[in-house]
């Protein structure tokens, strides 16, 4: 599939993304592309799912659904979405990451495909049952194009949900040190400013949704476990997404 609004990007920071796939693909560290299994990653990403899984359910998403799946990275959200019966279409900036989607498709035989493009002026020319936009935004400093790209590929009254680091990314030790060393974007996302750009974008009708915690195999994480996810409920907590999904407007 090739996706149109991929223009070679002239910002550093896209350029990096795209290099630091294509360096890691090369050298053929596999650790790099296999999210979410690679034990590196732990249980984050199943909780990611799970938390997915549920706001599909609670959203009305029929199995067999058309789904974009923005920025997807390695594509493992669209091969899990694949497997749980829809119609998955993944598209991220670097080709490396694409590549590595679609042999991972080839290898489950899933029903998946992909694109390259960016998500600040893609423009597939269809629309979707639903868009998922997850761990992605946070890496582009152009997030009410971004948006409201991902609002003009919804079908009227279809939904899009956003996962994203809250603004305590910013400050983030870990996400410091990839924009330093990689030259990423690693930006925080707040509900305020991804409302308002959803708004903008002709979306509304909004709908929090809440992640559950990392499992733990002692008593005495529950006690930290429980203030995490007070803490992810009420306020803000490191290592919980915010997640909000919005729904086109006829």
């Amino acid at each position: 599939m090739t996706a149109t609004g991929c223009r070679p990007p002239g910002e550093a920071n896209k350029l990096a993304e795209i290099r630091t796939a294509e360096e890691a693909f090369e050298r053929g560290e596999r650790h790099s592309f296999n999210k979410p299994f690679a034990l590196q990653w732990g249980p984050e990403p199943f909780v990611k799912w799970a938390t997915i899984s549920y706001a599909l359910s609670a959203l009305d998403v029929q199995p067999g659904a058309t789904v974009l799946d923005v920025g997807c990275g390695e594509g493992w959200t669209t091969l899990f979405l694949a497997e749980a019966g829809f119609n998955p279409v993944g598209i991220d900036l670097a080709p490396a990451r694409v590549r590595m989607g679609v042999e991972r498709a080839e290898r489950w035989g899933a029903a998946a495909e992909f694109g390259v493009a960016d998500m600040e002026t893609v423009d597939l020319g269809r629309e979707f049952d639903f868009v998922l936009v997850y761990d992605a935004l946070h890496h582009t400093a152009r997030q009410a194009a971004a948006v409201a790209r991902a609002a003009a590929h919804l079908k009227p009254g279809a939904w899009v949900l956003f996962a994203e680091p809250s603004w305590l990314h910013r400050i983030s030790p870990g996400a410091r040190r990839t924009h330093r060393e990689l030259g990423w974007i690693e930006r925080g996302v707040t509900v305020h400013s991804l409302r308002c750009d959803c708004t903008g974008a002709g979306l509304g009708n909004f709908r929090r949704f809440w992640e559950p915690t990392a499992p733990y195999g002692q008593r005495r994480g529950l006690l930290w476990e429980s203030i995490r996810l007070v803490a992810g409920n009420l306020f803000v907590a490191p290592h919980t997404s915010i997640w909000l999904a919005a729904q086109r407007l006829a």
